[in-house]
């Protein structure tokens, strides 16, 4: 993943001190890409424009998804309603548990903008332990 740096006054690098530490988050990364994420979902990401070389917003994408919950019906419940929602875009899931985690591999194939709506969705989970995902052309 691509390192960012921006520069932030002190008030809100000790709210983001504070979050971590109270382990709201993992890391002050994880944080941030929340922070954008969610972010993203209340923005019209369709009428942003492309910039440069890159690709519409609109192209198909192919999307890895690795999440890891604690292995309980009532968090499984909550993942099964948004994977109901895009179960349209959702062209793989494999499910394997290990001790009391839950670990579950999605292939997604959808364009970025639907691709960002289920991942602010998935990430809206508070009992995640782990969320990573990747974009492939």
């Amino acid at each position: 993943m691509p390192i960012v740096s921006f520069s932030i006054n002190e008030n809100l690098r000790e709210f983001i001190n504070k979050l971590v530490s109270r382990n709201q988050y993992e890391n002050k990364s994880k944080l941030v890409r929340d922070a954008l994420l969610r972010l993203m979902s209340t923005m019209d990401v369709a009428s942003i424009d492309t910039f440069n070389d890159l690709d519409p917003l609109g192209k198909t994408i192919i999307g890895n998804l690795i999440i890891v919950i604690p292995h309980d019906p009532l968090i499984q419940k909550k993942l099964n309603k948004i994977e109901a929602e895009f179960k349209d875009h959702i062209i793989s899931k494999n499910q394997h548990f290990q001790g009391d985690k839950a670990i579950i591999f999605m292939i997604v194939q959808t364009n970025v903008e639907v691709f960002q709506r289920f991942v602010v969705e998935i990430n809206g989970i508070e009992e995640i332990s782990n969320f990573r995902y990747m974009i492939m052309n």
